[in-house]
């Protein structure tokens, strides 16, 4: 054989080898094509046990489909997208956030190992461990109407077909009140009186235990919160400002912006636990929803720009909310402006079932733009076919 012809047939085994090397997932469920989703990679979240992974028989049932991937585990982006210096209020340019897209490595390589994504709940999410799994966290915005298939939470899970995980508490704060120390490292101990966002990633953690608070909290609660396995979260949408705002607590340390006797700092300082247990994780922040005030006979008072309980209106609290997801590169949902749906003093009656809390109509449009924003950060969002991202939702499209 003449070395034009050797080297002519090399040529062609490695080109065979490299295109059965690569294959593209489908993901139905989400309503996105094979091609559209070519191209997007997905972190390992085990990198150090993914170096060699052996062949997996490939099961019978379509929905758990076997795809092909390289054995070592991408790089990815960064998780945490900012410095601690970056989480003050007045930080420099705030990160844009990272998502699921990752490049393709520029080494192009033969080798091919056998990675099964797990078929429970549809098995077709472009996220590492093969289940989308959602964590919500919050007030009563999220546990109402908790099991009828209609809170919020239920509502982007089942259409994402993703693991939700409901940690809602109603009533609860972001912030703890200065008469409470809350966490103290230095003695190990805690005073919180209530389930707030910050106790709340004590439990996650686990250096907190949930019978501390039986009377606030529901079995079902702690039967959920056990259920979650921090390691394998993609995403935690938090909740909070009403009642913080309704208790008059403080909204922002200057000396301080992990202080959780401040909204900002309480949403700081669990974010950045949640960080420790959760580091492939993804957060929203989502503010507070407009609302309107009544006094004791009926009579309107003013809404969320206008009434104060000490230490500014509830759109003041909402405003440092988004401040603290720029500052640390997280996504965010804006209820109270009307922006990002038309929530206002116009269609209020139309959104709400109270004067504070959404109706079902005011849930389902909640639920659409959490949807589309986890899809955008995911960068599967369809643009041509959903419209822009930053598009205001109507009601009357509900």
């Amino acid at each position: 054989m003449s070395i034009h012809k050797l080297l002519s047939t090399a040529s062609l085994i490695m080109t065979v080898s490299l295109i059965t090397g690569c294959t593209s997932p489908s993901f139905p469920k989400l309503g996105v094509s094979g091609e559209e989703m070519s191209g997007l990679s997905s972190s390992s979240t085990d990198s150090a046990n993914s170096a060699s992974v052996t062949d997996s028989s490939i099961s019978d049932q379509a929905s758990a489909q076997t795809t092909m991937v390289s054995g070592q585990a991408a790089n990815g982006a960064s998780q945490d997208a900012s410095s601690d210096s970056g989480e003050y209020l007045n930080s420099g340019e705030a990160s844009t956030g990272a998502t699921y897209n990752t490049e393709a490595s520029s080494e192009a390589t033969t080798e091919t190992t056998t990675v099964k994504k797990d078929p429970y709940g549809g098995g077709n999410e472009p996220v590492p461990d093969g289940d989308l799994q959602l964590v919500f966290i919050g007030d009563s915005q999220f546990d109402n109407w908790r099991n009828s298939s209609t809170s919020i939470s239920e509502l982007v899970g089942e259409e994402m077909n993703a693991l939700h995980y409901n940690l809602g508490v109603g009533g609860t704060c972001a912030a703890v009140k200065r008469d409470q120390s809350g966490n103290s490292t230095d003695k190990n101990d805690n005073d919180y009186e209530e389930a707030n966002f910050t106790a709340i990633c004590h439990m996650l953690k686990g250096d907190l235990e949930i019978s501390s608070y039986s009377n606030s909290i529901s079995e079902e609660f702690s039967t959920v919160l056990y259920s979650i396995q921090p390691e394998k979260v993609d995403y935690y949408i938090i909740e909070y400002g009403y009642n913080d705002y309704y208790m008059g607590l403080d909204i922002y340390n200057e000396n301080d912006p992990y202080d959780e006797h401040t909204y900002y700092g309480a949403l700081n300082l669990g974010i950045k636990m949640l960080k420790e247990i959760s580091p492939s994780a993804h957060f929203i922040i989502c503010t507070p929803c407009y609302c309107r005030f009544y006094n004791g006979d009926g009579k309107d008072m003013g809404d969320a720009y206008n009434i104060s309980k000490g230490q500014g209106s509830l759109a003041y609290y909402a405003d440092y909310a988004l401040r603290l997801a720029d500052n640390i590169g997280a996504r965010k949902l804006d209820a109270i402006s009307g922006t990002t749906f038309n929530l206002n003093s116009y269609t209020y009656k139309e959104y709400l079932e109270d004067p504070i809390h959404l109706g079902y109509k005011g849930r389902l449009v909640y639920s659409k733009a959490l949807r589309r924003i986890i899809l955008d950060d995911m960068g599967i969002y369809n643009a041509d076919k959903e419209g822009s991202v930053n598009s205001m939702l109507s009601i009357a499209d509900y």
